[in-house]
């Protein structure tokens, strides 16, 4: 068989029907514990080709023709697996362009075009030697003859003496919030049943593998007003979000509020190691939007609570303020019996109007009949000298950079923590299908240059009405890529993508920094880091959406600097 093939980094981006580039060098210099991956081009020149992965002899519809079988080495102490990547559409280029790590087994290829295969491995943290071999064969095979191995790509993996630890157990406050009410409408499974779940816990534990450390709660209905989908007809989806909390008026017209769900979906939370945060969602302004209403007739905010009514055997909303200030005495009582008040926040997303705001959060306390600890992630320039009552504090990307000669002070003001988030903006050092794969990388670089304790992103699994074959929505004010990382599975578990694997891979770097801190001081490691990311004194906010960067798309250049800081990792 006449089999090409190129070996590829991490960050590489492959188009459909694009030329294939140079190959890449693959000089991987990893620690013990450290997950790495590369990609393989294969291209078949004569004919189309099965194409497997794995042990298994398998045979396509065509028949005993050509076929192709991926085999890798070295699973013991690498942890070795290969993976088909997939195409989605991408709006900004109307071109197909890898993104989703498939668990397919086979497919076709056909002549010429080629078949993008992910390898990712982690080294144990037991292993011993300096060196390891990544080996990864192609066996063909036609008709009945006998396999044989066509090529053997060996690719060799210096391996540190030096333990990463895993990302669940840093410090780096990661927080992409988790829309539950999603999984089980894409599933079309009952919302909080027993499938719903199962889904629940496949999902949480992958995100708390990339270190997640925030339990987002939706304690209201509708919190953000489903994205707006009521007035998107192109690709229409289901974007609402419902309550977790169970809420009833009894027979005696009281409110009673019933926490089975919550208490299960915390449980599952905890038990993957996701338990350093709880955020309240839908308590406290979300944008102040009016286009969607709300059922409150003595209260504006934008707050709606349904429940069911014992009496009358119907559903209702809460309407007035009296109602509502005892669901929110119940549903923070709820948490102070179970001794998590310290974990707790009430979330504010993109509040506009720090009066309201104020306000808001006043009768939240006295309701509650306790203390609260505010979080918002902002937008609006005007908090920026009302940060009083406020604990934890999340800017977008042009915010930060607005007041990147205040930070320090900021984060001495707050009691929690001040992290960075980006959505449908900026353009640049974002996660969209078009944005270059390295700048997923690059949320744990920055996030370390600008002296951040973590990430918060609105995305991790908020679907489309049909993910694999449309994922743009709102195009242009949303590109394809804003709305989520993983894709749904159909075995109920999150299908990861490159962009996904690339955030782990700079999360990774990121505690590298912070070990090589240790040994040379973080005005060195950022001197190194500036090489790559540009001047801070240079970036700057172009109008409310857009940011001026200078940060280099270059892998190899980042790989310098990595091996820079782990040689600086390894001085006595």
């Amino acid at each position: 068989m006449n089999i090409d093939y190129k070996l590829y980094s991490s960050a590489f981006k492959h188009r459909k029907g694009m030329e294939l580039p140079e190959e890449q060098n693959i000089n991987l210099k990893v620690l013990k514990g450290e997950k790495f991956a590369f990609q393989i081009a294969l291209t078949e020149r004569d004919e189309t080709t099965l194409i497997s992965i794995g042990e298994y002899n398998h045979i396509g519809y065509k028949g005993l023709k050509k076929r192709i079988r991926v085999g890798v080495e070295g699973k013991k102490d690498l942890d070795l697996s290969a993976y088909f990547l997939g195409y989605v559409l991408d709006d900004e280029s109307n071109n197909l362009i890898v993104d989703p790590i498939l668990r397919e087994e086979y497919r076709y290829s056909e002549k010429d075009e080629p078949t993008i295969i992910w390898i990712e491995g982690r080294v144990d943290k037991n292993f011993r030697d300096e060196k390891i071999e990544v080996v990864v064969n192609l066996f063909t095979q036609e008709g009945y003859e006998n396999e044989v191995v066509g090529e053997r790509i060996a690719v060799d993996i210096e391996v540190v003496d030096i333990i990463l630890p895993e990302l669940k157990d840093t410090n780096f406050h990661l927080d992409l919030w988790q829309h539950l009410s999603s999984w089980a409408r894409m599933y079309r499974v009952p919302f909080w049943g027993e499938d719903h779940f199962t889904i629940i816990d496949n999902y949480i534990k992958e995100l708390a593998g990339l270190g997640e450390k925030v339990i987002t709660v939706v304690a209201s209905d509708f919190s953000w007003e489903g994205q707006g989908c009521f007035q998107v007809e192109e690709n229409s989806s289901n974007l609402f979000e419902h309550n977790i909390i169970g809420v009833k008026r009894n027979m005696e017209g009281r409110i009673q509020c019933d926490f089975t769900a919550l208490e299960r979906y915390l449980d599952i939370c905890f038990k993957h190691g996701m338990e350093k945060e709880i955020d309240i969602f839908g308590l406290l302004a979300s944008w102040q939007r009016t286009d969607f209403g709300s059922p409150l007739k003595d209260y504006d905010d934008y707050i709606r609570i349904s429940f069911f009514s014992e009496k009358s055997g119907t559903h209702g909303y809460i309407d007035n303020k009296k109602d509502l200030g005892e669901y929110i005495r119940q549903v923070f009582k709820f948490f102070s019996e179970k001794n998590l008040m310290d974990r707790v926040r009430v979330i504010s997303d993109m509040p506009k109007n720090p009066e309201s705001f104020k306000k808001w959060s006043k009768f939240l306390k006295e309701s509650a009949g306790q203390d609260l600890l505010i979080k918002t992630a902002l937008h609006e320039d005007r908090f920026i000298g009302e940060l009083e009552g406020i604990s934890d504090i999340s800017f977008s990307l042009p915010l930060l950079l607005k007041n990147k000669d205040k930070l320090e002070e900021i984060k001495e003001k707050l009691e929690g923590k001040l992290t960075w988030y980006v959505c449908w903006f900026p353009d640049k050092l974002n996660h969209f299908i078009s944005s270059p794969l390295i700048e997923s990388r690059l949320t744990g670089w920055y996030s370390y240059y600008m002296g951040l304790n973590g990430f918060l992103r609105w995305d991790y699994a908020l679907w489309t009405s049909k993910p694999f074959e449309n994922i743009s929505y709102k195009y242009p004010r949303w590109k394809a890529g804003d709305m989520f990382f993983v894709y749904p599975g159909k075995d109920l578990k999150p299908i990861r993508s490159v962009r996904w694997e690339n955030l782990r891979f700079g999360f990774q770097d990121q505690e590298i920094m912070k070990m090589a801190e240790k040994k040379v001081g973080r005005e060195e490691i950022n001197r190194l880091l500036m090489e790559v990311l540009g001047d801070k004194d240079r970036m700057k906010t172009v109008g409310e959406f857009s940011v001026n960067l200078d940060y280099s798309v270059d892998y190899e250049k980042y790989m310098f600097i990595k091996d820079k800081l782990i040689e600086v990792m390894k001085r006595s």
